[in-house]
């Protein structure tokens, strides 16, 4: 679907980014995240699934590897140990603003699922201010507590989505909101004296900081299959004042849907992507929400904007803005497994002038799963994720896209 090189349209793969549009990655790594940086170069973190190791590396805006950061471009940090098999999954990175990061994922071992979060320096060495001796490793006794989102509050605190799956009484199987002071659970948050809370009763994996200095969750309630938003003030308890008591489930024909993402606009709009199959299968799902969980009525008229990429089953799975308000949705078909990029007018309405008629599917030679979008100040749209098979260019990817 991208349009032939010569001609350099929207849409189509950046050839003057590493080898024809695509970053080189280190071999074996299997999980990880890319995220800019306030310079253009690309920072990643990354695992190979089966070791406590994780892997940092730093790419040139040109899509090389920056051999100024560590030896040769790369970086490696060791967890902490644990009970074998120790290993380290679902790793997940947060860019703060002078360039430092947070790195968070899943600490795997033999009879539970932890998690941990260190910060890394913009040298790439590994903070050891933070937290104890430089990591944080979530336990909250459960069977599992796996964090899935993280965000940076104004106050320089950390908010955390964890994922709590606990066995014993009282059981409980939901989300957890956690915050977290340089490393270390901060506990006067909530009424519990642990610092979290108890958020909501099934698993809503998706985070986002409110205009107000609340919090969003969002993902699917499962018992009806709903897409669902809900919304917290900053000490944890829920906005009731936010769509109906707090919850917002969105107005679509019986079937299943999903947030896959959640962003705040600069005004304070909520943007939300994933999927929905209302009886055709499962295709692109965008929404925006007013502060107040209202749905807006200047995007798609007011309603969720389903869109089918012809011939193919697909989702959503991010989401950026550009300066002008434009809407920046990334995913992947579900077979073949390829990329898909969308760009909206402010409107909800397909901006014609990106890929086809406002759409790309990109196939960059494997089976790839995007998990991270974001638009450079050029327009320029970076894209990064999974690949399931391991040729051309190992498991995860980095790929370049013309605005």
């Amino acid at each position: 679907m991208n349009a032939p090189q010569t001609t350099r349209n929207p849409g189509d793969l950046d050839v003057d980014f590493g080898f024809s549009g695509r970053a080189p990655f280190p071999p074996a790594m299997r999980s990880g995240k890319s995220k800019l940086l306030g310079d253009r170069r690309i920072l990643s973190a990354c695992s190979d699934t089966v070791t406590p190791m994780i892997t940092m590396a730093r790419h040139l805006w040109t899509g090389d590897l920056d051999v100024s950061y560590g030896p040769s471009g790369l970086v490696h940090i060791q967890l902490p140990e644990g009970p074998a098999p120790n290993t380290a999954n679902l790793v997940e990175l947060l860019v703060l603003p002078d360039d430092s990061a947070l790195v968070y994922g899943a600490l795997r071992t033999m009879d539970k699922e932890k998690s941990f979060v260190f910060r890394v320096l913009p040298n790439g060495e590994l903070d050891s201010a933070f937290g104890v001796d430089g990591f944080c490793i979530l336990d909250f006794g459960d069977q599992s507590a796996i964090i899935t989102a993280l965000e940076l509050l104004d106050d320089g605190k950390i908010m955390a989505c964890v994922i709590s799956h606990r066995t014993t009484a009282p059981a409980f199987h939901g989300s957890y909101l956690v915050r977290l002071d340089n490393g270390v659970v901060d506990t006067t948050f909530g009424d519990n004296g642990m610092g979290y809370v108890e958020a909501s009763n099934h698993p809503l994996r998706h985070l986002a900081v409110s205009a107000d200095g609340g919090y969003l969750l969002a993902g699917r309630y499962d018992d009806l299959g709903k897409a669902e938003f809900r919304q917290y003030h900053a000490d944890g308890s829920p906005d009731l004042a936010f769509g109906e008591n707090g919850q917002v489930l969105l107005p679509l024909p019986p079937g299943q849907a999903e947030i896959l993402q959640v962003k705040v606009q600069t005004d304070g709009r909520i943007v939300g992507v994933g999927m929905a199959n209302v009886g055709f299968g499962n295709h692109t799902l965008t929404t925006r929400l007013n502060p107040d969980g209202s749905l807006d009525s200047t995007f798609n008229n007011g309603e969720p904007k389903i869109m089918v990429f012809q011939g193919h089953e697909t989702q959503s799975t991010g989401v950026d803005f550009l300066p002008d308000g434009k809407i920046v949705t990334a995913g992947y078909t579900t077979y073949p497994i390829d990329v898909i990029l969308m760009r909206m007018e402010p409107n909800g309405m397909m901006d014609m002038s990106f890929g086809i008629n406002g759409q790309v599917i990109s196939d960059l030679g494997g089976q790839e799963t995007r998990e991270g979008v974001e638009v450079q100040d050029d327009g320029k749209i970076l894209a990064s994720g999974r690949r399931i098979t391991d040729l051309p260019f190992n498991h995860l990817f980095l790929a370049r896209y013309l605005g």
